[in-house]
């Protein structure tokens, strides 16, 4: 697209803009058909100016629902957050089939001894560490599967459960490790009754539709004491429900058997927020979203939460009119997190997006470099004083774009994490406007020519 905008009436020299900053003197020579920048003509000035004074509006936005099934972690637990408010994360998946033969479990000797899922941490918490975490293990009553035909399960997704915990974790401090292995013991009554159809070779546990029509899955779920939420891993033997038993011989030998998560597309974490107290109170299923002005001068990104920030720059398209030639250069967008909200326990997503979306904050597309690369922001962490902490994009063809555009309303950006960071952590940005100390900007760089 030609990004050379012709504008008439601005005969007048030498332009300023609020703190524009003059860079260079540029000679430049202007055609017929426009600017021509490999040739000059002291008598034909051209300025190459910076602002960064446009108007930012910031918001932010509640989206409706989000898919989170097959994105290869567990979530469970609850934390209050100060910005966030009070997050309640649970987790439904399938189990299948142990592998092999049983022909020990069907001896005549073996014996039921315990039962217990076994869960392994990937070392992600939301909260603090050293907080107190309870959660247990339910029955899952109905067939876990996609609404109306569909494909994903969602952050709202629910199935019913056993009204009774099956089993109980709880640790008071000290979240374990990444070489830990959580391990629930669930009730005896439960596993026994699981073993006898194995050892009996029940239909119900003749093939695996016929076990997920007997069994349909488990649920973990917060208890009273969760104040964190923690991470597992579901791949490989990292999810395994296990039941112990042994054989009644000379020398007794202990067995198990194993089951480990079956289908994880089908497994998905159920979120939900309750944000009174907190300055996104209003968000509801009627208020969808929150301008700055109303929340400190702050917008926030919690994909996980349903919360992402909406910039819009209505002052795009003045720009074409301050000259009769007019190009823009270069435009980037600053994103920094405001001072005190990614202290411990908190942490900033490392890759963040942008995406264009229109009115109604449907995404349109992703906004790339000149290059067509996807962009993450380019995260730098300033420890020490917290002014450099940004996120930084080229918004060049956005910035072009919208100034062509002959629509009365331009796209927005949309800020979130991507894909693989968004569902699969409660990491959280809350960015600052242009009101802040810390605050979002966007530099553009532009080329005008000017009549004498």
């Amino acid at each position: 697209m030609n990004n050379i905008f012709c504008r008439s009436g601005c005969a007048h020299a030498y332009l300023k803009i609020g703190v524009a900053i003059l860079l260079a003197a540029l000679n430049s020579a202007c055609d017929k058909n426009g600017f021509t920048y490999d040739l000059t003509d002291g008598n034909q000035p051209s300025n190459y100016i910076l602002t960064d004074t446009l108007t930012i509006d910031m918001q932010t936005v509640q989206l409706d629902s989000i898919p989170t099934s097959g994105d290869g972690i567990i979530v469970c637990g609850r934390h209050q957050d100060p910005y966030f408010g009070k997050i309640t994360a649970s987790s439904f998946f399938q189990l299948q089939l142990p592998q092999g033969t049983l022909t020990d479990v069907q001896n005549e000797s073996s014996r039921y001894d315990s039962i217990e899922l076994v869960l392994k941490p990937n070392r992600q918490v939301y909260g603090d560490t050293t907080s107190a975490q309870d959660f247990g293990v339910y029955e899952v009553l109905e067939t876990i599967q996609p609404a109306n035909n569909g494909f994903a399960l969602y952050n709202n997704s629910n199935f019913l459960t056993g009204s009774q915990s099956l089993g109980n974790f709880q640790q008071p401090r000290n979240f374990p490790n990444i070489d830990t292995t959580v391990r629930v013991k669930l009730e005896n009554s439960f596993g026994n009754t699981l073993f006898q159809l194995f050892k009996n070779k029940a239909p119900e546990v003749s093939t695996q539709a016929n076990f997920l029509q007997y069994y349909r899955g488990l649920a973990l779920k917060p208890g009273a004491n969760s104040a964190n939420i923690m991470g597992f891993f579901t791949g490989d033997t990292s999810v395994m429900l296990r039941v112990h038993y042994h054989i009644n011989e000379p020398i007794i030998s202990d067995r198990h058997l194993d089951m480990p998560m079956y289908n994880p597309n089908l497994q998905f974490n159920q979120v939900s927020a309750d944000r009174t107290g907190t300055v996104l109170a209003a968000l509801n299923g009627s208020t969808k979203s929150l301008p700055s002005t109303q929340t400190n001068n702050q917008g926030f990104v919690q994909y996980l939460s349903r919360i992402v920030t909406r910039i819009d720059m209505p002052g795009l398209k003045g720009l074409a009119s301050l000259g009769k030639f007019f190009k823009v250069m270069r435009a980037t967008l600053i994103l920094q997190p405001v001072a005190g909200t990614y202290e411990t326990p908190y942490a900033l997503p490392p890759r963040v997006t942008i995406c264009e979306t229109d009115q109604k904050n449907n995404v349109v597309d992703t906004v790339t470099s000149p290059t067509a690369g996807i962009q993450y922001g380019n995260l730098v962490i300033d420890k020490q004083y917290y002014l450099n902490t940004n996120y930084t994009y080229d918004i060049t063809h956005y910035v072009i774009n919208n100034i062509a555009s002959v629509a009365a309303n331009n796209y927005g950006l949309m800020i979130t994490p991507t894909r693989g960071d968004a569902l699969t952590n409660f990491n959280r940005l809350v960015l600052g406007d242009t009101k802040q100390k810390y605050r979002a900007k966007v530099q553009v760089y532009y080329l005008l020519y000017q009549n004498q």
